[in-house]
């Protein structure tokens, strides 16, 4: 098969879309399917095999904008005689990718990965200005899933949202795979950790609470760094991590700052996609107050390199996340409280969460996921060309008894 995935965020950019794409392209690229990635333009990307890049902007924190498709490109894509076109995103490149599979009358699959709604209001807040963004971005993901021939959604979650906006085309539920082999080796490295932990002065024996992520409002961080202080103060053998950046990095870097508490909350900055497992490693548990995942990624990631888990109980973790089994969740400051306390005063209660958090982490592998999406591929190649063939029928008909 000759694949198209089309996203407005790629590698280097770090995320949940990001994630996805690449591991579609390198694990269908490895069961010799032609895949191919259109994105945007990134003056910080290495080249890469099979990735069109479209001449781009800076957007929002890493993110690119980018411009309308050049013909030369256009015409780039279209040779490519693609069976099908895989959308991450629905904005620019998502209606490139419309324009291509009407060109060339391929299927359209499309993964819904993020709830707009959810990060508009973390970024304008309530308000008429934000009402009136979220009703429109509600209307135009509701058109854009609407012109595709399937759906892919990570939860339960995400598919309950779009029922309710008015969505119509078939939905499957499908989560996103990971590659667990570089989380596990990451956790069994003892040296790395130790590393690491040296390398931001962090004491070997030390309980590192750690979040892996974007840094902005609608991760709801700030709450977590209101519940902190007083923990700090009552035990000096804890420290918060968080690797990512984001709109509000600087933001919360000064928050902390002015408390006074940068030696024991910590903020690494971006890391390389490579990175990340030993970032997870390095940690204790991980925390996460995030009210607008689809799946949460981060989460899996983290049960996979054994920790356990400390989160805001969001709809999104069903069938992820066991309460007292591989983690504790939290909806105020008080269960927040509890159940760090308990991870950080049981040693063998957090080991027994480590073990049930990669347990959990198991059915959520990337092979399984790519087989599921070929699946998927395969299906729509075919319906589409069966009801090609139909039509093509009707029209002779219809064309013989004028």
């Amino acid at each position: 098969m000759k694949i198209g995935i089309f996203s407005d965020a790629y590698l280097p950019q770090i995320g949940g879309v990001s994630t996805a794409s690449h591991l579609i392209k390198k694990h269908l690229t490895a069961r010799g399917h032609d895949v191919y990635v259109i994105t945007p333009s990134d003056p910080k990307a290495e080249a890469e095999e099979n990735v069109i890049r479209v001449p781009s902007i800076p957007f929002v924190s890493a993110k690119r904008l980018a411009f309308m498709c050049p013909p030369m490109i256009y015409k780039q894509i279209t040779d490519l005689d693609l069976d099908l076109v895989h959308t991450q995103t629905e904005f620019v490149m998502g209606d490139l990718a419309r324009r291509v599979r009407q060109d060339l009358k391929i299927p359209h699959v499309h993964t819904f990965h993020t709830l707009y709604e959810d990060w508009l209001q973390g970024q304008l807040g309530e308000g008429h200005a934000s009402k009136a963004a979220r009703n429109f971005i509600r209307r135009f993901s509701t058109k854009f899933c609407n012109s595709a021939d399937y759906i892919i959604v990570p939860t339960q979650k995400t598919e309950d949202v779009l029922l309710a906006y008015g969505v119509t085309t078939p939905l499957q539920i499908l989560p996103t795979g990971i590659e667990l082999d570089r989380f596990t080796a990451a956790a069994a490295d003892a040296e790395s950790r130790l590393q690491l932990r040296q390398a931001f002065n962090i004491p070997q024996d030390a309980f590192v609470l750690i979040y892996v992520g974007r840094i902005s409002h609608e991760k709801a961080i700030n709450e977590i760094l209101e519940y902190l202080p007083q923990l700090i103060g009552e035990n000096d053998d804890f420290y918060f991590v968080l690797a990512g950046s984001g709109p509000q990095l600087q933001e919360y870097c000064d928050q902390v700052s002015e408390a006074g508490l940068e030696k024991k909350i910590k903020f690494i900055g971006p890391v390389s996609p490579d990175e990340v497992p030993r970032y997870y490693a390095m940690g204790d548990a991980f925390a996460s107050a995030s009210r607008s995942e689809t799946q949460g990624l981060t989460y899996i990631e983290a049960m996979a390199a054994g920790l356990p888990l400390l989160v805001f109980n969001d709809d999104c973790l069903k069938g992820v996340f066991e309460e007292g089994v591989n983690g504790f969740s939290f909806d105020s400051e008080a269960d927040f409280r509890r159940g760090l306390t308990s991870l950080m005063a049981d040693t063998d209660l957090r080991r027994q969460m480590s073990d049930a958090a990669i347990i959990s982490s198991q059915r959520f592998s990337v092979d399984i996921f790519a087989e599921q999406i070929l699946s998927i591929y395969r299906t729509q190649i075919k319906s589409y060309q069966k009801s090609r063939t139909a039509d093509g029928f009707q029209s002779r008909k219809l064309k013989y008894f004028r």
